[in-house]
């Protein structure tokens, strides 16, 4: 853990959350609480790289049945944020991920108690080379905030992780094309203000414009609606 350590982070989203919350008429995200996802339930934010975060919002409009985003993304955008955090469950520290192994020997204990089976990490399709289903590193870390409420501990308001993904980017290498830092904030109070990030070269939408972006988010979140998929993914 960090004393109110700052840090730079990115989300990708539609370009009406982005102008909504650097107008200020939208105060929070809502968190992300799905069985797989990676760090656990909270927003998710890619550090120091808005590119990246840039990468995961165009994924998502191209592939609207993955359902990368917990709502349709018709226009690609990044929203920078400056996070203040003091409680870091940091996976990219041996303190972290001793407290990770700890968490898990909790689950298997339980499991075993209810006579259930442990969750597993798992691609999502049979040509991944990533593990984008990981129910067990999300019951893991999601039991660890459990126990420390349990136990009267103050709540970690942040996890991070390091992560790599995607192709090799050389023969040889273990540096891969999509690798990032993650962060899933849990404490809404620790972003201490919205940004349009400068490397982006963009400039926020006039009211006329984001009224019309704002239509087309509509129609495309009625026809997600309509279609009903079965699962989101993450990217």
């Amino acid at each position: 853990m960090t004393d109110g350590s700052l840090v730079i982070a990115y989300h990708g989203c539609d370009i009406t959350v982005r102008d909504k919350l650097v107008k200020g008429s939208l105060r929070a995200l809502r968190p992300s609480k799905n069985h797989y996802d990676w760090l656990g339930s909270g927003v998710y934010f890619f550090q120091n790289d808005w590119r990246r975060a840039m990468d995961f919002a165009i994924a998502a409009r191209d592939k609207p049945t993955a359902l990368y985003a917990a709502q349709p993304i018709v226009r690609p955008a990044v929203v920078g944020a400056v996070l203040c955090v003091s409680r870091w469950l940091d996976l990219t520290t041996r303190r972290g991920l001793q407290t990770y192994l700890t968490a898990f020997d909790s689950l298997r204990d339980l499991r075993a108690t209810q006579v259930r089976p442990m969750p597993f990490n798992r691609p999502a399709h049979l040509a991944d080379r990533t593990m984008l289903l990981r129910s067990l590193d999300c019951a893991v870390l999601n039991l660890i905030h459990e126990l420390r409420e349990q136990r009267g501990l103050p709540p970690y308001q942040a996890v991070r992780a390091a992560f790599y993904q995607g192709d090799l980017l050389v023969e040889g290498t273990e540096f891969r094309r999509d690798t990032h830092v993650q962060i899933a904030l849990r404490e809404p109070s620790c972003v201490m203000g919205w940004f349009l990030p400068n490397e982006a070269d963009v400039a926020a939408l006039s009211d006329e414009e984001l009224k019309e972006a704002e239509l087309e988010l509509d129609d495309a979140i009625r026809r997600r609606r309509a279609n009903k998929p079965r699962i989101r993914l993450p990217a």
